[in-house]
């Protein structure tokens, strides 16, 4: 009987005394727990003649619940709706990893972390439809999961300052409200990160913000940083003037406020000072929601070096308030995590925030993303109040339907810290209850041993401790090079280094789409579809990298003889971009979608400007510019 549960439930005991055979297909909800506890029929669809009992008891706390599968009888205690919930959100998994039928067994359950969410970045690439955000919001609490966390820099239409996002596809307030209470029923808050100080790229391109942002080169004729100038009275009314637009539609369960990488300050500024405005900025911050009785979030990555040094050091973080909630990212395997300490050292309150390993990438990097979250929860398992994973979308390239499986390997740490589920169960658990599928793990694998080529040994427990630039790192192995391999100009000399090493992959790539898209799935269609067109975008980047050369033509009749391979990419890229078209418009606005697609516009031409050079070049004295 398959017991890998996403999250691993914190007790579990099979009544091996009692073989007997529990069908999904014989039970039905009882009226209790259906006027208890909302959705329950999303989640346990059957009818059979037997019902599923509640037992509400106060002794629990608000998450726990048990659950008791007896050889007749299924009962669950719980002493709220949402313990209910979850339980039978276990009850569902069980039924589901064993194709409707379950043996006898006890669950006692509850979370590890109070706080299980998910980060997800609607403002550099894709904003979902009202639909997939309800696939979103769903799909979360299916795996425990309390909070979502929507990145909006400007993609929340102000009412005040209706130029934010004036080239985007803003969500209007009365969407967030929509949004809100259908994620009451599922038992999800939904939070909202929206940058306070830096990260503001878009909207400081913009003539209308210009006032209000940094200048690079001196006075207020400089080029715009992408950071406020949180120095200036009236930038100060802007952002106050927006959270109180935010904290009208979201409530006081909590906004974040940024903070992270806001390097323009301490490139311009002496650190001291840079640390001052900072400071003096997110101190605002917290006293301005505070006094309307609303819970503050911020990164911590200005206080806990990660990488370079944009950083301003722990010791700043003491001028700030003792209950500030800071989120801690590091999105590197490490065998120690400083930072972490420092945080419990000064007795902070803190969340983790791991990453999905999605962006800049062709394919997720899976087994990163959970070795990162389990990681850092075994150093944070004592003290951090929730885990919620990061995901990035810069420029749209990544699909944003790629972040489910880091979401359940998030869902699995943030509930149960101790969890000793394997990679590899994970992975197959995770395709059974997600799409419904079973897979053989060695196709997987397979399709994943690509991205290994640099490192011989990249999991070896010993380098670990090794110094990790960014994300852009040794464990990423070649999945950065790849991608932006890819996105490379075709006039350009390939990387050689790269394409050596990637001899081979044409055929891992092949392969795997042919049995991967030959699979259909059972729920979930676009994120698998997502899944599978990601296949197909790798084996079409392998191929364009392993016809390329970094070395000139020796003759025109050499240079022509590529004429047809050239004809047949520019098919290939022409035909991919209709179908990246169609897995964007399947879960998203407009928003972004210009960005991505001149890139591959700009691609296409590419690859016609080197087929005019292989017909009219004359000297081919150059790698291949015409």
């Amino acid at each position: 009987m398959n017991l890998n549960v996403i999250p691993t439930p914190a007790e579990l005991t099979l009544h091996t005394s009692d073989q007997s055979i529990l069908r999904a297909e014989d039970f039905s909800l009882s009226q209790s727990i259906k006027s208890y506890v909302k959705k329950t029929e999303e989640v346990f669809d059957y009818h059979g003649g037997q019902e599923i009992s509640l037992e509400v008891s106060e002794k629990y706390e608000e998450e726990e619940y048990s659950l008791f599968a007896e050889s007749t009888s299924i009962k669950i205690i719980a002493s709220s709706p949402k313990g209910a919930y979850y339980a039978l959100t276990t009850l569902w998994q069980l039924f589901c990893l064993n194709d409707g039928e379950i043996l006898p067994l006890t669950i006692h359950d509850k979370p590890t972390m109070p706080v299980r969410g998910f980060s997800d970045d609607i403002s550099r690439g894709q904003i979902s439809t009202m639909e997939n955000f309800k696939d979103i919001i769903r799909r979360l609490s299916y795996v425990k999961c309390n909070v979502y966390m929507p990145y909006i820099e400007d993609t929340f239409a102000f009412e005040r300052y209706p130029e934010s996002g004036k080239y985007s596809d803003p969500v209007s307030p009365q969407e967030w409200k929509v949004l809100i209470r259908y994620a009451e029923d599922y038992y999800i808050d939904i939070i909202p990160i929206f940058n306070t100080m830096g990260h503001w790229d878009k909207n400081a391109k913009l003539e209308y913000f210009y006032p209000y942002v940094m200048k690079r080169n001196g006075g207020e004729n400089g080029y715009p940083a992408s950071s406020v100038d949180v120095r200036k009275p009236e930038a100060q009314r802007m952002i106050y003037d927006m959270l109180d637009e935010l904290v009208d539609v979201f409530g006081k369960k909590g906004i974040h406020v940024g903070g992270d990488e806001v390097a323009d300050y301490t490139s311009i500024f002496e650190k001291d000072l840079a640390g001052k405005y900072y400071n003096e900025h997110f101190n605002r911050m917290y006293d301005y929601l505070n006094a309307k009785g609303v819970k503050t979030f911020m990164y911590s990555d200005m206080y806990t070096p990660l990488y370079g040094d944009y950083s301003l050091g722990i010791e700043y973080i003491d001028n700030m308030p003792a209950d500030m909630n800071f989120v801690f990212w590091d999105y590197a395997c490490r065998a120690d995590y400083p930072n972490i300490k420092n945080l419990i050292q000064r007795k902070k309150n803190f969340y983790l925030s791991p990453a999905t390993y999605t962006w800049g990438r062709m394919l997720p990097h899976h087994y990163v993303s959970w070795e990162n979250a389990k990681r850092m929860a075994e150093q944070g398992k004592e003290d951090a109040k929730g885990i919620i994973m990061s995901s990035w979308c810069d420029g749209g390239m990544s699909l944003r339907e790629e972040n489910w499986m880091g979401i359940h390997v998030g869902a699995l740490y943030s509930w149960n810290c101790q969890s000793d589920m394997g990679f590899e169960d994970m992975v197959v658990s995770y395709f059974k209850l997600f799409f419904g599928v079973e897979i053989e793990i060695a196709q997987y694998n397979q399709l994943m041993s690509y991205d290994r080529c640099f490192v011989p040994h990249p999991y070896d427990e010993q380098t670990f401790g090794q110094k990790v630039e960014f994300w852009y790192d040794q464990w990423q192995g070649a999945g950065s090079r790849f991608f932006r391999e890819f996105w490379k100009d075709a006039t350009q000399p390939v990387d050689g280094e790269l394409k050596e090493k990637l001899e081979g992959s044409e055929k891992i790539f092949q392969d795997a789409y042919e049995y991967f898209s030959a699979i259909e799935p059972k729920r979930n269609k676009k994120a698998y579809d997502a899944f599978v067109f990601d296949i197909k975008r790798s084996f079409i980047a392998a191929q364009k990298i392993a016809m390329l050369t970094n070395e000139p033509y020796h003759s025109r009749e050499e240079a022509q003889k590529d004429i047809p391979k050239i004809d047949a990419m520019i098919r290939q890229l022409t035909s991919l971009l209709e179908e990246n078209r169609q897995q964007w418009f399947a879960c998203n606005r407009q928003s972004e979608w210009g960005y991505l697609e001149s890139k591959y516009l700009d691609l296409i031409d590419s690859f016609r400007s080197l087929k005019r050079y292989c017909i009219y070049g004359k000297s081919l004295s150059d790698v291949k510019k015409l």
